[in-house]
Parts: structure tokens; C-alpha cells; sequence
């Protein structure tokens, strides 16, 4: 085929040393090596689009010219596919954009890109990332390729009725299909960000987590504990569609403390609870729900938002939601909740954890082990002077906060039934909900795409 591509760089260069000169300059960017069988409708679209504006910042018409020799050029390899992305009216619309407007030029790429339907989809299973790996590279250019021959074939028709659940379907099927070594796309993606995620050198009290490395990989399927576990979340979530009074500052009224302290038997100091803040259950639970955007505070009253509804009629869904914002939080409260669920899933069920020290509790230690990380409140106080003694309570009091983020997950751990009884030395295990809970936790954390910084 290379000799293909020569021969008619040559007939163009007959026709237009000019063009032909442009057509080789883009297809050396396209295909170093002139392999133009591997080229595909994704790679062709994304340099049109994205590469040839940014990487080629000339006049106008020296960008279109570009394109439409390269146009010229697949055109006689027959390649008429490509020939048509390079001259199509989009893409002169898009390279007529000028330098100095570059969010439009990237918003016209985005929509281009998803309605040529060769864009993988984001599935529920897989959001694709911008700071990716070798893998995810690999992944989504083959998934392009393949949905490219779906279109082709008309198993995916972009812009008829329905197609874009046809899209998903295709893409998930591919990416879902085992190799020769039992090994997915997914799950090689999976694998490879689970392995960035805790090899971070910006997170090192992750390092701690490499023994569970396979476990977190292979995530952890709703357990059959999760109904009981998620029925002080359920209650909430009732109580939420009539709306539930607030204070004025905010909390839960104290009535509704008092009944949801009652229901599950919870114990608060002083007892009866007095308001929201007697009840660390309440706390939590309050909290989590804010987190996963499941109600909203409208007036006096704390309600239910769309999602909240959608999570109160699905069980399986709402489990996955509180795994998965109990671990995205970001910044040092992300890290406690990393730390401390790493820390119980580490542990054996009758000893005492690879991470604790004698006399130690499990908060004492997650907080050590953050502190010995490099991780401090985003916020903390400025010592008062510049003796020892006021440093020295400054320290404290940044330990202090640090230890009260890793307790606020524990807090949350214990409502749900997910830890056993203290053995009175602060050490607690997880149930089999609660391992299983654990290992979610981490799971969606690690396999969230990562950002471009």
C-alpha cells in the first residue's frame, strides 16, 4: 500500500506540487510510516478537527487547503470515506474558526466527533478519561475502528431513531469481549488505572494499599446484607419526599432525630438527642446524602431532588451510589476514607491489622497514617507565636482535624451496620457487607478517569 500512497502523491504532485507537498505533510502527521490500511474514520476525523488547527497555525485557507489536499490525495487511493471528512462543509466551518476562539472550535470538535458516531461512548461502566494510559489508548482507538465497521455495515445508523442506544450496546459488547487470555479492554483499562491510582507519588498514603491491589481490580458485586445496611438511608430518603424540617440553621429538626434514633436503636450523648448534632448517625447520613446530590435544602425543609428519587426506588443503585461518593470527595477527606477502609480490609479477621501498633486504635492509626503522608487540613491555624509551645498547639490542633475526618467515616461505617463491636481497644472489623462495601469504595475510586492537570 505504501507504494500506492507514492504513486499517487506523485499524480498529485502532476496536478499540484502545492498539494501534494500539504497532502504528504499531513499524511506524515496521520501515518508516519504511510500505512494507510491501519488509518481509521477516528483518526482521520480527529486531525482534521482537533490536530490541523492546533498544530498547523496558519492562515484560514491554508488549513483548508491542507484538508482538501489530503481529500484529494485519499481520493485517489479510493478512500472515499475519508476523503469526504477532509472536504466536508463541517470542516471548512471548523477550520474558518479563528485562533481566538478556541472554545467554540473545541465545542463544534465534541459535537462533530459524537454525531459521526465513531466517538466511543461513556458507559456506565466506563467514563473515558483525558490523562490516560497505554492501555485506554489502545482501547478507545479499536473501539472507534469497530464502530466505524458497524456503521459501515448499518448496525449503527448515527442520527436514526435510536441509534445512539444501538452505539452503546456495540461499544459495550466489544469492550466486554475476552481475548485469548480471558482479559477484556475493560478489564485491562480497569487494571491499568487501579495501578496509576495507587502508584500516585502526589498520594502516597496509598502505597498501603498494593497488597489489595487484585481485590480492588476486581471490585465487589452488591452483597445480600445491603438492604439492611442501606435501611437508615431508605428512611431518610422517605422521610425527604414529604420533606423534612430544618432549623433554621440547617440541621434536622430534632423531632426527626428523635424518631430515626428511636427506629434503629441508635445511642447519642446526651440520650435523647437533643438536635442533629447529638446524633453522629445522623450525621453521616445527612452528610452522604448531600454528597451524592440525593436531596436538597428548599426553604425550611430538606427534600428529595430528582436523583434522590430515582435512588429511593433503586436499592442496587442507591448502594452504588453511597460507594462511590464515599471515596470521591477529594482532598484529605477522600485520603481518610482511603485510608481508614484500606486499613479494616487489610486486616485479618482475628488479628490486628498490619497497620496498627500495640494499643493503637484504628482512627489513631489512619489518622498516623495520613499525617505521616504529608496530608495536613486545607485550613491549618496559624500558630500565635513563635514559641514551642504554640506550635506545638497549632500541630495538635491540625491532628485533630485530620483524626475527626477519618471518625466522620467511621461514624458512617457504624450506622450502616458495616463494622463489628470494638474490641475495646478501638479495633473493629468489617462485616462481609461491609468488606464487600470497602472494596466498592476503593474500586470506584480507582477506576474514575482520571483528569488532565
Amino acid at each position: 500500500m505504501r507504494e500506492a500512497v507514492a504513486s499517487a502523491l506523485a499524480e498529485l504532485a502532476g496536478r499540484d506540487e502545492r498539494a501534494a507537498g500539504s497532502a504528504r505533510q499531513a499524511l506524515d502527521t496521520l501515518s508516519p510510516e504511510h500505512d494507510v490500511e491501519r488509518l481509521t474514520q477516528y483518526a482521520v476525523q480527529r486531525f482534521c478537527w482537533f490536530e490541523l488547527p492546533a498544530r498547523f497555525p496558519r492562515s484560514v485557507d491554508d488549513r483548508v487547503f491542507t484538508a482538501r489536499s489530503l481529500g484529494t490525495l485519499f481520493s485517489l487511493l479510493e478512500l472515499h470515506r475519508y476523503a469526504q471528512v477532509c472536504s466536508a462543509p463541517e470542516t471548512v466551518a471548523l477550520l474558518s474558526i479563528g485562533d481566538d476562539d478556541h472554545g467554540t472550535r473545541l465545542a463544534l470538535y465534541e459535537r462533530l466527533m459524537w454525531e459521526s458516531g465513531v466517538e466511543p461512548p461513556d458507559l456506565p461502566e466506563l467514563t473515558w478519561g483525558g490523562a490516560v494510559g497505554d492501555a485506554e489508548i489502545r482501547a478507545r482507538h479499536e473501539t472507534a475502528a469497530a464502530l466505524e465497521l458497524a456503521i459501515t455495515v448499518g448496525d449503527v445508523r448515527p442520527g436514526k431513531h435510536g441509534w445512539r442506544t444501538a452505539q452503546e450496546r456495540f461499544a459495550r459488547s466489544f469492550l466486554t469481549q475476552p481475548d485469548r487470555r480471558g482479559l477484556s479492554h475493560l478489564d485491562r483499562i480497569r487494571e491499568e488505572r487501579v495501578r496509576a491510582w495507587i502508584g500516585s507519588s502526589v498520594h502516597p498514603h496509598r502505597q498501603r494499599l498494593w497488597p489489595l491491589v487484585g481485590q480492588i481490580i476486581a471490585g465487589a458485586d452488591v452483597p445480600r446484607g445491603a438492604d439492611t445496611a442501606l435501611a437508615p438511608l431508605r428512611a431518610l430518603l422517605d422521610l425527604a419526599a414529604d420533606g423534612i424540617v430544618l432549623t433554621q440553621i440547617g440541621y434536622i429538626a430534632p423531632g426527626v432525630v428523635r424518631q430515626m434514633c428511636a427506629d434503629f436503636g441508635w445511642h447519642t450523648s446526651p440520650d435523647p438527642p437533643r438536635s442533629e448534632t447529638d446524633a453522629t448517625q445522623l450525621i453521616a447520613l445527612h452528610q452522604v446524602l448531600r454528597g451524592m446530590r440525593a436531596v436538597r435544602r428548599s426553604g425550611r425543609r430538606l427534600v428529595l431532588t430528582r436523583r434522590g428519587r430515582q435512588l429511593r426506588e433503586d436499592p442496587e443503585a442507591l448502594w452504588w451510589a453511597v460507594t462511590e461518593t464515599l471515596c470521591r470527595t477529594g482532598g484529605i477527606e477522600q485520603a481518610a476514607a482511603e485510608t481508614l477502609l484500606g486499613l479494616l480490609l487489610a486486616r485479618s479477621p482475628q488479628g490486628a491489622g498490619s497497620h496498627a501498633r500495640r494499643g493503637e486504635s484504628d482512627v489513631v492509626t489512619a489518622e498516623r497514617v495520613l499525617t505521616e503522608s504529608g496530608w495536613v487540613p486545607a485550613e491549618v491555624p496559624v500558630s500565635a507565636g513563635r514559641h514551642a509551645a504554640a506550635r506545638r498547639r497549632t500541630a495538635e490542633t491540625a491532628s485533630d482535624q485530620v483524626r475527626a475526618l477519618v471518625m466522620a467515616v467511621g461514624w458512617l461505617l457504624e450506622t450502616l451496620g458495616l463494622l463489628t463491636e470494638d474490641d475495646g481497644e478501638g479495633h473493629r472489623e468489617l462485616t462481609a457487607p461491609g468488606r464487600a462495601f470497602a472494596i466498592a469504595c476503593l474500586h470506584k475510586s480507582a477506576v474514575a478517569p482520571r483528569a488532565v492537570v
